[in-house]
């Protein structure tokens, strides 16, 4: 199935979205749990999706790829993001940084692309995160 962030497209396979339990996936809230110990030393805060710009990816699988540190498949890891969106198992924010003033998004993508896109495909309106680091 394709999903649209702004004005880019992508796609996420069907049979991955089936197999992750995401078939009538309703939000119970805005943005998925996020895991409470990820980061301490910073704030967690949400962010409306439209606000972030998009991050225009094409890699193995679309938007989404392996993991090169931990060898798990792209597959795998939309299924453990999925499945973790459909049980609420919280999950680390995604980093974002602030755009200046007058750009035109308030947010830029710095780490947690996955988390983002499927946030994007389940139907959340908004992110949790924490102000990342460039890179």
């Amino acid at each position: 199935m394709w999903f649209v962030h702004q004005d880019f497209s992508f796609e996420l396979n069907d049979e991955w979205w089936a197999e992750a339990g995401m078939c009538g996936f309703v939000p119970a809230s805005q943005s998925y749990r996020v895991a409470s110990k990820s980061f301490p030393e910073r704030n967690h805060y949400e962010v409306r999706i439209d606000e972030v710009a998009p991050v225009r990816r094409q890699l193995s699988h679309g938007v989404f790829n392996n993991d090169e540190q931990t060898g798990l498949p792209a597959k795998n890891r939309v299924i453990n993001i999925l499945r973790a969106f459909v049980s609420g198992v919280a999950l680390p924010p995604i980093e974002i940084v602030r755009l200046p003033q007058g750009a035109l998004h308030s947010h830029r993508l710095v780490h947690g692309a996955h988390r983002f896109y499927l946030s994007v495909a389940a139907g959340f309106t908004h992110v949790p995160c924490v102000d990342g680091f460039e890179v």
